[in-house]
């Protein structure tokens, strides 16, 4: 009897939970609540107590009584077996056997359940698979991010840690339907491969892979990032597990403040280390059917939640990060010293010309070094704040940062990394620009970089030069002395012998500079446009001058 009750509790609680087998459990109101476990675990205790006395009883009346008795009588016939025997002796007996039995079949018996019940539960995807998690650091702070100094390849195949993800999807598929299944949710971590992972995780010579980011749109829900905020559906999402507040910017497949709809059978899903992460904003949609496994939310609480962060002011303008100027300055100078490059002095005109940059970014959408849109480069805004300089450099970078974690993130990539390890830049200017992008608001930040390094001229070129001084100064002197003898023409001597002090002023600050390995400026070299012109008149003059 109390082995039918169990079994008709368990129904219908199954029945209940689903809604008649037409959702999953985590569904409907019931499955979702604690009455659900009580009764599903309780009948299955109840069912699991009642047929094993059952068995036991059928046992003992077979092997000592050779008789079975009526299931509704068994407890009598248990109490009669036990307490009431002919003799001690007979009871003594009976213990024994019972002992003996119970020592050979119940270990059997409770052994089969627990390995069936394993086999299913393994079955339905009920028991975790340890992952590993490599150190890319693309969700960091929920875990670690790798040894610091390494590049990409080498960080994916650093483990930090590992996590007890479900095999996706799991559950019982009745009709089509799943029941007892995980279903998917804003906050679960997913790991999924297809294509598109496996091209965009061989970018830097390393080995084709899924992803592994957490899940952030379902189907139907809306996905807008503006100012470094995510909007779900419209409203501004506070994330406790992302690194930074104000850090979640466009990419190739969604750019700033557009707004995309999560189509059916995709998910959208994001890093945590939003900066520092390539995911659904670079390669797209995830695939529900290419996911692979999940890490519940619910089950991430009390174990990765210990690095996530308070929330509370992340919608503030206080909160967006601001770079310190001379904290940044210090690291890169540490960064340079470990490379063995001179270090960095601050400019405040380099300052200037930096904001200058990032104004006219703002308003041509233009981050091209060449600024090929504006006709506004780096040169000129560097004129304009009254500096200039031999070699010159700029890094324009969108978003909010810290001083470190920017840092980190230029020293993520070979190209970048060598940009701010050049061994010629000498002075260096930052400026935090916010302005508007396609009416999308957001921020840059531009730093200038610039240095001397001697020049180097061709050593014909200067004794060309030099040749050029000495002929003159020998030259001079005789048209000097053909001055008042009358057999010239006084007006076109006056005119040679100014083109003549004029040419030897001008070759003799060429020649100067290359000597003391000087950069020739705009002004020199019109000068030495000036110097051919007057030479060729100079010439066709003296030619004149000695006919007469």
């Amino acid at each position: 009897m109390n082995w039918t009750f169990s079994i008709a509790i368990f129904g219908f609680t199954i029945i209940l939970g689903t809604n008649w087998f037409k959702t999953d459990v985590q569904s409907t109101p019931f499955g979702n609540s604690s009455w659900f476990l009580i009764l599903l675990v309780g009948s299955m205790c109840l069912g699991f107590l009642s047929f094993g006395l059952l068995v036991l009883t059928i046992i003992i009346k077979i092997i000592l009584e050779r008789k079975v008795l009526v299931f509704k009588k068994s407890l009598i016939g248990i109490f009669a077996f036990f307490f009431k025997p002919k003799s001690f002796k007979l009871l003594i007996g009976r213990l024994v056997a019972v002992t003996a039995i119970a020592l050979t079949f119940l270990p059997v018996w409770i052994g089969g359940y627990m390995i069936a019940g394993s086999l299913v539960v393994s079955q339905l995807g009920y028991v975790s698979e340890d992952l590993n998690i490599v150190g890319t650091g693309s969700m960091y702070p929920t875990w670690p991010k790798g040894t610091k100094g390494k590049d990409p390849k080498e960080l994916t195949k650093e483990v930090v840690s590992t996590a007890g993800f479900l095999p996706y999807p799991n559950g019982l598929t009745i009709g089509g339907r799943t029941i007892f299944g995980h279903t998917l949710g804003r906050g679960d971590i997913i790991t999924w491969e297809n294509d598109a992972t496996r091209t965009l995780t061989s970018q830097d010579g390393t080995e084709p892979a899924g992803l592994l980011k957490r899940l952030i749109g379902l189907p139907g829900d809306t996905i807008e990032l503006r100012d470094g905020v995510v909007y779900l559906n419209g409203e501004p999402q506070k994330e406790p597990y992302i690194a930074k507040p104000h850090s979640s910017f466009g990419e190739k497949f969604l750019k700033e403040c557009q707004v995309i709809t999560v189509p059916e059978g995709e998910v959208f899903a994001m890093g945590d280390n939003r900066k520092g992460s390539a995911d659904s904003r670079e390669i797209g949609f995830a695939p529900i059917k290419d996911i692979d496994y999940v890490l519940p939310l619910f089950k991430q609480k009390g174990i990765l939640d210990k690095n996530w962060r308070d929330t509370s002011k992340d919608l503030d303008e206080s909160s967006k990060a601001r770079v310190d100027k001379a904290k940044y300055l210090e690291l890169l100078n540490e960064k340079r010293k470990e490379a063995g490059v001179k270090p960095l002095k601050y400019q405040t005109k380099l300052e200037q010309s930096a904001s200058k940059r990032g104004e006219v970014i703002f308003k041509y959408d233009d981050f091209s070094f060449e600024a090929t849109k504006s006709g506004y480069p780096m040169e000129r805004a560097m004129s304009d704040v009254g500096y200039s300089n031999i070699v010159y450099g700029e890094a324009p970078v969108q978003g909010y940062y810290e001083s470190e974690e920017l840092l980190e993130n230029q020293f993520e990539f070979p190209d970048s990394k060598k940009f701010y390890l050049e061994k010629d830049y000498q002075e260096i200017g930052i400026a935090e620009v916010e302005g508007v992008l396609n009416g999308c608001p957001s921020q840059v930040i531009v730093l200038h970089f610039a240095g001397y390094i001697p020049a180097t001229y061709d050593k014909d070129t200067v004794e060309s030069w030099r040749s050029s001084v000495n002929n003159l100064n020998s030259i001079i002197p005789s048209w000097e002395n053909a001055k008042g003898k009358g057999w010239m023409n006084e007006k076109e001597l006056n005119r040679l012998l100014n083109l003549l002090y004029q040419e030897r002023t001008i070759a003799s600050r060429i020649l100067a500079k290359m000597d003391e390995r000087q950069w020739l400026t705009k002004e020199d070299d019109s000068l030495i446009n000036d110097y051919n012109r007057m030479s060729q008149e100079s010439t066709n003059l003296a030619n004149e001058l000695n006919k007469q």
